[in-house]
């Protein structure tokens, strides 16, 4: 199967711009926190303008959180960039600009967690490693029969993945099942007359899927969640001379008029601090001023 699958990525593989034979860290690391509840799409358009803004790891390291936030637009929750530009400083100052091979420092980073960590390693440098992001969870699990991959458990995944990945070939396996998981194997859809794997899989053509799972209410106003209005938030100062705004501006900006009290104590209390904390926003309380971080 893993010769099937390698010569199946070498031809239908997805193209993207941190994609190549030899594969620079620094992209990949871009890359991995892009990618983190971002979609490929928006991300291959918006990488190579990140890159011509923050061309080396160097300069990332060196850039104000304002410059963060300013370049991540379209790029999700702006607290990511935050803490892409607080590794890339790790990575100057602990390790001397070179992002490192070894998994345990990588897991130090801030941002890095064991999947994103065992990623750099596999397609930054080709190390013999698992990888196991949602996709691949879901297409092992179905390979084992298993339509729910919560029907199978992290041990048996996590042994089933060291087994079966071809070594020396990482990066281009565990890229070529997350392509066959975004295209075929999905969440939701399963196309087995189209997937690679089929003649392999024991859930082939018999795949129940599962309804989606209720999602728990989360914080809202005016029925839309908190965190979308936070990002709103975001988006408005971009837009603004300077990247600042007086209160009542913004307010009126993301809510429209007219705003009462009760719009002004939900901002104090509940969006503001949460913007603060994540260090995104500075709000003068004296003048009402809120801008950007610097």
């Amino acid at each position: 199967m893993q010769h099937l699958i390698l010569d199946w990525f070498s031809r239908e593989g997805r193209v993207f711009p941190w994609r190549y034979d030899s594969p620079d860290p620094y992209h990949v690391l871009i890359s991995e926190y892009m990618l983190q509840q971002t979609q490929t799409s928006r991300i291959a358009e918006r990488f190579p303008i990140f890159l011509a803004k923050f061309p080396n790891i160097l300069s990332l390291s060196n850039a104000s959180n304002q410059e963060m936030i300013l370049a991540w637009q379209g790029l999700g929750y702006n607290n990511r960039a935050l803490r892409l530009r607080d590794c890339a400083k790790a990575i100057v100052n602990v390790h001397e600009g070179m992002i490192p091979a070894d998994y345990d420092a990588l897991l130090n980073l801030p941002g890095i967690g064991p999947y994103t960590a065992s990623a750099i390693m596999s397609f930054a440098y080709g190390c013999n490693i698992s990888v196991i992001d949602v996709n691949i969870r879901r297409i092992y699990a179905r390979l084992n029969g298993y339509s729910n991959p919560d029907e199978m458990s992290n041990k048996s995944i996590e042994s089933f993945a060291e087994q079966i990945y071809p070594k020396g070939k990482s990066s281009e396996w565990h890229q070529a099942l997350m392509d066959i998981g975004a295209q075929f194997c999905k969440a939701n859809q399963a196309n087995c007359e189209l997937c690679p794997m089929q003649e392999h899989c024991l859930s082939a053509f018999n795949v129940r899927i599962e309804k989606k799972k209720v999602r728990r209410t989360e914080p809202s106003y005016r029925n839309i969640p908190n965190r979308i209005w936070r990002g709103r938030v975001i988006e408005f100062l971009r837009h603004t001379n300077e990247y600042r705004s007086e209160k009542a501006e913004l307010l009126r900006g993301i809510l429209g008029e007219p705003i009462d009290e009760k719009d002004q104590k939900w901002f104090e209390d509940t969006i503001s601090p949460a913007l603060i904390k994540d260090r995104l926003i500075h709000y003068d309380s004296h003048t009402n001023i809120i801008s950007i971080s610097q």
